[in-house]
């Protein structure tokens, strides 16, 4: 593949996690500089994550993107914010028959659940996974690799029955351990075939409403700018990632992320504790195009 062939770069976009902070939840300093060079030159910045407004403070902040035509694309693509116009857009969320549904389905895997709605969280399980879970988020706190920082919720847990949510829920969260999901991944997605199922990291998988992923609020935000998703390279590592990497102009997958991730990007870069994102900018939007047969890991 010649990347002769690809049309301008007007935006980057990145995925947050794994992707454009390191193992520490931070962004390498080289990366920073390539991204504020890239901004220089007029080139729009969009954050494509899980997390909400508040769990992008601390990323939106260090780039400054407040001072610019930038955009935030949060819980998968749900909500889409622009700095510039301060306005939020929304797409769809879970109903109460979603939500019921989606109960019974933890329920049959023993799944700890985590119904989102803005900043409340609500844990759905058995009192015995809901321990568990809390010890090992406990753990995972002050640990690399952890998914929390930055991320402020008003936690309440939920009795372990038909629970009826009587708001729009934005988001759902499964937890189990790394060897439960290697097992039965395939089969909640099967079970759920009528919603996005996505394992995000080895212990955790989200769930989104049909159609509302990280690709589709690239798009919205190409059309508010007056470009197409050929204009955007889009850095990921999971699989909340891969519509957007196979939309985008040039998919960029992290030397860290999944396999399944790898295999459908057009680049593979190295890993986000290694400059993986600086070193695709530098070469391709601030300098000269790669060898279409280079990898960068």
């Amino acid at each position: 593949m010649s990347y002769t062939s690809f049309m301008e770069i007007k935006c980057l976009a990145f995925d947050v996690d794994g992707t454009l902070t390191n193992d520490d939840k931070k962004i390498d300093d080289r990366t920073l500089h390539s991204i504020q060079l890239a901004m220089k030159q007029g080139i729009q910045i969009v954050i494509c994550t899980g997390r909400n407004l508040k769990g992008c403070e601390f990323i939106y902040k260090k780039l400054n993107l407040e001072s610019g035509n930038h955009y935030l694309s949060m819980i998968n693509g749900q909500q889409i914010y622009s700095f510039q116009s301060k306005k939020t857009y929304h797409d769809s969320v879970f109903n109460k028959e979603d939500c019921f549904k989606i109960e019974q389905v933890a329920k049959k895997y023993h799944c700890l659940a985590r119904f989102t709605c803005d900043n409340d969280a609500y844990f759905y399980g058995s009192l015995s996974n809901y321990i568990r879970e809390i010890k090992r988020w406990m753990k995972r706190r002050n640990k690399k690799g952890s998914m929390v920082k930055g991320t402020k919720f008003n936690y309440h847990r939920i009795p372990f029955k038909n629970y009826e949510f009587d708001f729009p829920i934005n988001k759902i969260v499964f937890f189990h351990n790394p060897d439960f999901f290697s097992i039965h991944l395939k089969d909640i997605q099967n079970d759920l075939n009528d919603c996005e199922c996505m394992l995000v990291s080895d212990y955790w998988m989200e769930i989104m409403p049909k159609g509302v992923n990280k690709a589709h609020s690239l798009k919205k935000i190409c059309e508010l700018n007056g470009y197409t998703m050929e204009n955007v390279m889009a850095f990921g590592d999971a699989q909340n990632d891969i519509k957007m990497l196979q939309e985008a102009g040039i998919g960029v997958a992290m030397g860290n992320a999944l396999p399944e991730v790898k295999q459908i990007a057009d680049i593979i870069t190295d890993s986000n504790n290694d400059n993986g994102i600086g070193k695709v900018i530098d070469d391709i939007v601030l300098g000269n195009l790669v060898d279409e047969t280079k990898d960068f890991v």
